[in-house]
């Protein structure tokens, strides 16, 4: 039940608004004289499949083919299959194969589009490359490596749109979100000083037909320097221009699809530069059949105002094939704020292109910060024991009090309990020596619920799932994601209030619940060490901590106890 993380992109502290193969291009330094016009012409072919394949005298370098093959499930045919050709030339070392297909019936956008190929020895098909239609969305375009023998266009059908699971660097994804996930950001690069592309591929995430692998490039404020680093690669058309090409050759290098840029935390003075920068890396990419995904803050509702800061959504959305919302953190807010933030994007931004980001972090409010914790870590703050009586005085046979020490009524403290304002469990305690009080969020199956509620309210483009990794400190939100995504429908549920209720367990004598988060003990009539026991449920699971405790024989009528230190 306990579960935990490793660095995440969404920006300082984690209190911020919010993670290679060969290339497509080849040096034209390689061809020279009349070898590159005849390569030239050689690969004028490669470049006109599924525009005139209706004939039995197909002379493409794909034709249509007429084998009954069922689509994976999740996904549809968006066009024929094709076989290839097997009077094609074949494809020139060191060039890739740029193939047409026409759709079955026009699509507004690649999102859901990809190549397949057939592997005949497995019986299935396998993912090949990004489907990037053209202007009028009914010809789509990809890059290949090599020439499969058999290719179709399919299209992911999940109800839900997207589902973007981000992941730590070499983590492995939660074996219940593999089968329903379209998208891996593995957090796996940052960009150095130079323009370059710091970091290697996870090696823990498998190739599936399932999903694609688009690794992070993050940088944000909760690395010392790396916001400066940043403002330095953007400040001027040259230094962005090289940073464009170093991260086109990393996706390269990596041989991955496509990428994800996580820049988070910079001020707003770079509002115009970012902007330049995704539209001058859109272009690259997409020029060699690569996608580009941008993971931005959520903006910040003001008084009068919803502001963007340094990220302009609509000329981003123009660019990259889909831009995610960085989890917003204070959930005292979320219910009110972010289903303005969504209506202000909607109104600028193709809502299928905006991709709504939840997490399974508890956060932690109070004062001017909040702080992003694992759910385990929130339930040991919770269930703290304090044992109220001197040592001297916990002797046999008699009673002891014993509490929650932050979840004591008595104390003036909330307990834990479902805010039906903020759709969450949540409680609140008081630091010690005068550090103010603090209100721990606990995100599970029904909080998680209640936030996939605006995605179809807002007819956004999926669900990102910050950390879906198989770590078990976190929160299991996946019986709030699964049903989501089969069915396009959240499930709002709220959780048993006598499920929050703390539970008390002693190994001798008997306790009494006060039902206000303390107890009292009455102790066994022989001394010993006994063990105090507090079990909490967040509505889904248990969480318990338990302290030892001396019992004492009680001393003689009239002898004076010897002193002893409090416990």
């Amino acid at each position: 039940m306990m579960r935990g993380g490793g660095r995440l992109p969404w920006g300082a502290g984690g209190a911020g608004q919010p993670l290679g193969g060969r290339g497509s291009q080849r040096p034209l330094g390689r061809i020279l004289g009349l070898g590159a016009i005849l390569v030239g012409i050689a690969l004028l072919g490669w470049f006109t499949f599924g525009r005139i394949c209706g004939s039995e005298s197909c002379a493409d370098v794909y034709c249509p083919s007429d084998r009954d093959i069922a689509a994976p499930e999740g996904y549809e045919f968006a066009s024929r299959i094709f076989e290839l050709n097997p009077k094609a030339t074949a494809v020139q070392p060191g060039f890739d194969l740029q193939v047409q297909a026409a759709l079955l019936k026009p699509a507004a956008d690649g999102r859901m589009l990809s190549f397949f190929r057939y592997d005949e020895g497995a019986q299935r098909w396998e993912p090949v490359a990004p489907a990037v239609p053209d202007a009028q969305g009914t010809v789509v375009t990809g890059t290949f490596k090599d020439a499969p023998p058999v290719i179709a266009v399919l299209r992911r059908n999940t109800p839900a749109g997207e589902v973007v699971a981000y992941l730590p660097h070499n983590a492995n994804l939660h074996p219940q979100a593999a089968p329903h996930v379209t998208i891996v950001h593995p957090i796996d690069f940052a960009p150095a000083a130079d323009g370059s592309v710091a970091g290697e591929l996870s090696r823990t995430v498998a190739r599936t037909a399932t999903y694609e692998v688009y690794p992070v490039i993050a940088a944000n404020a909760s690395v010392a320097g790396q916001v400066a680093v940043v403002e330095t690669l953007l400040a001027d058309a040259r230094s962005r221009t090289n940073h464009v090409q170093q991260i086109v050759a990393k996706v390269n290098e990596a041989g991955v699809n496509g990428v994800d840029i996580a820049y988070l935390d910079l001020p707003a003075t770079q509002r115009t530069s970012f902007t330049l920068f995704i539209g001058e890396l859109a272009g690259a990419l997409h020029g060699q059949g690569k996608k580009l995904t941008v993971t931005l803050p959520s903006p910040i509702k003001t008084q009068n105002r919803i502001d963007e800061g340094a990220y302009d959504f609509e000329a981003i959305a123009a660019q990259a094939d889909l831009v995610k919302i960085a989890p917003y953190r204070d959930q005292a807010t979320y219910r009110l704020v972010m289903p303005e933030v969504l209506r202000y994007l909607a109104e600028r931004v193709p809502p299928s292109k905006l991709v709504l980001t939840v997490s399974p972090y508890a956060t932690e409010t109070g004062g001017e910060t909040i702080n992003r914790m694992t759910l385990v870590d929130a339930m040991n703050i919770a269930t703290r024991i304090s044992v109220r009586a001197q040592a001297d005085a916990i002797t046999t046979s008699t009673q002891v009090d014993v509490a929650g020490t932050n979840i004591d009524r008595d104390e003036g403290l909330t307990g834990l309990r479902w805010y039906p304002e903020t759709a969450t469990v949540a409680f609140s305690y008081k630091q010690p020596q005068g550090g103010g009080s603090r209100t721990i969020y606990l995100e599970n199956v029904f909080s998680i619920g209640f936030k996939l509620e605006l995605i179809p309210s807002f007819k956004l483009g999926g669900v990102a799932i910050e950390d879906a990794s198989e770590n078990v400190l976190l929160g299991d939100i996946w019986p709030a994601i699964i049903p989501f995504v089969t069915s396009g429908l959240p499930t709002l549920q709220q959780p048993n209030a006598d499920d929050l209720k703390p539970r008390w367990a002693v190994s001798s004598g008997t306790i009494d619940d006060t039902g206000r988060g303390s107890a009292r003990w009455f102790t066994p009539s022989e001394p010993g060490t006994y063990k105090v026991t507090l079990t909490l449920s967040d509505g889904v699971a248990l969480f318990e901590n338990s302290v030892d405790v001396v019992v004492r024989a009680r001393p003689a009528a009239g002898a004076t106890p010897s002193p002893t230190a409090r416990p």
